[in-house]
């Protein structure tokens, strides 16, 4: 058996030697290390649909590894990967010298100097891509990229297997869909959606309140997502592994709070057939998460307080107490305060909750969150509906969504995406169903008060009129991500000249 052919053959029985895909790379690149001079290999796949690069697997000399990175591309990196005229085998000795594979391996294998990427191609449909990689500069010659499109064929086969599997076991798929969504919602520090944006000073107080055990009141809008909140405090701290109870205060009964909360004794009442724990015991260790606190009746409120003040509990029909290791993280929509003045809500459960008090951001607050969200959603949506690709939204509905006003906040955006794939059978999302005009208000500040300028109903609150300038500028520029000059830009939007619009914002300290 020539040299040549001994190669293919050990490549191929590597690649075909497991079902895990990670597992056949990490075999595949023990052999490849001694023929070419190579740290690492990995599989990538191009979503046209989506625009982004999506990383399937990787192995260096730690290991292989599945993977779930998706990075995000430009239009025109988009349109140079479509080009037919794309070589099926290239050598970049330094990764700098392609947009393309610098953008991506900056972000996932920083390390890597220099890259041997062959092409792969299954039924004149683009596959994907497998790379190569060195630590080093200049490593591959033109004998290693012959060697490499030598395997197109294994590595093609490997690679469609991996996808069609993917694919057709539709139910074992949505639930390692599932199970990724929870392991990232459990694990991930980097998983809720605009912390880096929108979310950012929220995540700020999360990550310096998390590894501590004082108790938190979120406050925001319904909607808002203060659930996803009170989660990311939990996997922030060291109660991670264990039990995060979720309590909606507001859909408990009031004759049946105390036995749900703190649980009973078995004949503690007719039907306590035996004892059952409620859910401060279940949370036990870990973090117990009361929504809708607001909506406690006072009589209830007054046990909450000697829970939280004794750390015990006792159950219904019991005499002994139980004590309790536990972090109490409560959230509300309503204004406490207000409630407390009202008499509603018992100020010394107030003190006693607000601790370390955190505000969620309405939706319409941090608009520029709206596509992450959307594209989110949209992977979500994807495998409940078994769609083989995600589908696609028009830049003139995308901008429909974020200057949406969003009174239902995060929970109507879902609802407003899973209602337009529903109904787009497929095809390009449309949201003409959102109703018209909300778009048109603008929120402005003055003197520490938020006024929504809505031409449908003028009020008698004026602000100063560089004060309004000001902040409708701002709005224009978070809506167009800052762009001033240009198709879609702010001066524009506003139908003023760029050098008009750019010397009005140096007068108003915009610049």
């Amino acid at each position: 058996m020539s040299s040549e052919l001994r190669f293919f053959y050990e490549v191929t029985q590597r690649l075909s030697g497991s079902l895990q895909l990670e597992c056949s790379l990490q075999s595949c690149l023990e052999y490849l290390a001694d023929h070419i001079p190579v740290d690492g290999i990995y599989i990538n796949i191009f979503v046209a649909e989506s625009q982004e690069i999506q990383m399937l697997a990787h192995a260096n000399a730690g290991g292989g590894q599945l993977l779930d990175r998706r990075i995000a591309l430009t239009p025109e990196m988009c349109e140079g990967l479509t080009n037919r005229e794309r070589p099926p085998i290239r050598i970049l000795n330094a990764i700098e010298q392609d947009s393309v594979t610098h953008h991506v391996l900056s972000q996932l294998i920083p390390d890597a100097k220099s890259v041997m990427l062959l092409r792969m191609r299954c039924d004149d449909f683009h596959l994907g891509v497998v790379g190569l990689y060195s630590r080093e500069e200049h490593s591959f010659r033109p004998r290693h990229g012959d060697l490499l499109q030598s395997l197109h064929q294994p590595f093609a086969m490997v690679t469609a297997f991996n996808l069609q599997g993917r694919n057709l076991l539709a139910e074992k798929a949505q639930l390692e869909a599932e199970n990724r969504s929870l392991r990232r919602t459990m694990d991930s520090r980097d998983e809720v959606i605009g912390a880096h944006a929108g979310l950012k000073q929220v995540m700020e107080q999360v990550e310096a309140i998390a590894p501590l055990d004082s108790t938190v009141l979120i406050q925001g809008e319904t909607g808002s997502g203060k659930e996803v909140i009170a989660n990311a405090i939990h996997v922030r701290s060291a109660r991670a592994g264990r039990p995060f109870v979720k309590v909606n205060c507001g859909a408990i009964p009031d004759s049946l709070i105390d036995s749900e909360l703190f649980g009973y004794e078995k004949g503690a009442f007719t039907g306590a057939e035996k004892r059952k724990q409620g859910y401060f015991e279940q949370a036990n260790g870990g973090t117990i998460f009361l929504d809708e606190l607001g909506e406690l009746p006072l009589s209830a409120q007054v046990r909450l307080l000697r829970v939280l003040q004794s750390r015990t509990i006792v159950r219904v029909g019991g005499v002994e107490p139980v004590e309790l290791d536990i972090r109490v993280v409560a959230a509300t929509h309503r204004d406490l305060q207000q409630m407390v003045r009202a008499g509603g809500f018992r100020e010394d459960l107030w003190y006693r909750l607000n601790v370390f008090p955190i505000a969620i951001p309405a939706l319409r607050q941090r608009r520029g969150d709206v596509p992450l969200l959307v594209h989110h959603l949209l992977e979500q949506f994807r495998v409940r509906f078994k769609l083989e690709r995600l589908p696609s939204i028009a830049p003139e509905q995308l901008s429909r969504l974020q200057n949406y006003d969003w009174p239902g906040n995060v929970r109507e955006l879902v609802n407003a995406v899973e209602r337009a794939m529903i109904q787009s059978r497929g095809g390009p999302l449309q949201f003409d169903f959102l109703a018209p005009g909300k778009h048109d208000q603008v929120p402005i500040a003055s003197g520490g008060e938020t006024v929504v300028i809505d031409p449908s109903r003028a009020g008698d609150h004026l602000v100063p009129l560089d004060t309004m300038t000001a902040k409708y500028i701002e709005h224009a520029l978070r809506l167009t991500g800052g762009k001033i000059h240009g198709p879609g830009g702010a001066a524009e939007r506003l139908e003023v000249h760029p050098n008009t619009l750019r010397s009005r914002m140096k007068k108003l300290g915009l610049m």
